[in-house]
């Protein structure tokens, strides 16, 4: 219970948040455990998401059901070192991007691995007129959305440069959706 006073006396989120834990405190003379990180050490289960997905994969194993591909087109100068950096940042930041799933002791669990040294799959058309460079870059679109995935071995995003020119590059990026969803990939793609 809060007065509404409170509310207005305390206008940010953290100074209201501060109030609320104060008054928790002062009621029930117990203080809350501090967030911590969890120990990665051991494989850790799957969230029931992940155990549907990863049933359907066992299932129908090389589908490409559960791919989520996307494609940006990038126009101007390339720094393609800079680009696999930011890449591999963003692989370091969340773990769903480093995980595998593995059976262990006839349980799938969730294994996250380490940082990657290299993301990033180079392929220049820059060489093909045009209307060509347009077909190709459609046809590796399509093949790479469609290739699959190995739960157990990853990794479970794929990256890809299509450089058609100095100005001019494609980049695909293909999760299967045991590690990530439409959500997750508008995220990435804002912080990528």
């Amino acid at each position: 219970e809060l007065p509404l006073r409170e509310l207005f006396e305390a206008p940010t989120v953290a100074a209201l948040a501060a109030r609320i834990d104060e008054r928790y405190r002062a009621k029930s003379n117990l203080s809350l455990p501090p967030i911590a990180p969890t120990d990665r050490g051991e494989p850790a289960p799957l969230s029931f998401a992940q155990e549907r997905l990863w049933f359907f994969e066992q299932l129908v194993p090389n589908t490409d059901t559960y791919h989520i591909p996307v494609a940006l087109k990038l126009k101007g100068t390339l720094n393609v070192a800079a680009l696999e950096r930011s890449l591999l940042e963003v692989i370091r930041r969340h773990e769903a991007l480093r995980t595998t799933f593995v059976l262990v002791n006839g349980q799938p669990k969730q294994v996250i691995g380490p940082i990657p040294i290299q993301v990033l799959s180079i392929i220049d058309l820059g060489t093909l007129p045009q209307g060509e460079q347009d077909a190709e870059v459609r046809q590796l679109i399509s093949m790479e959305a469609r290739r699959p995935f190995e739960l157990a071995r990853g990794p479970l995003l794929r990256v890809m440069l299509v450089r058609l020119s100095e100005e001019e590059n494609v980049v695909l990026l293909v999760m299967h959706h045991i590690v990530s969803d439409g959500w997750s990939m508008g995220i990435l793609t804002r912080e990528f």
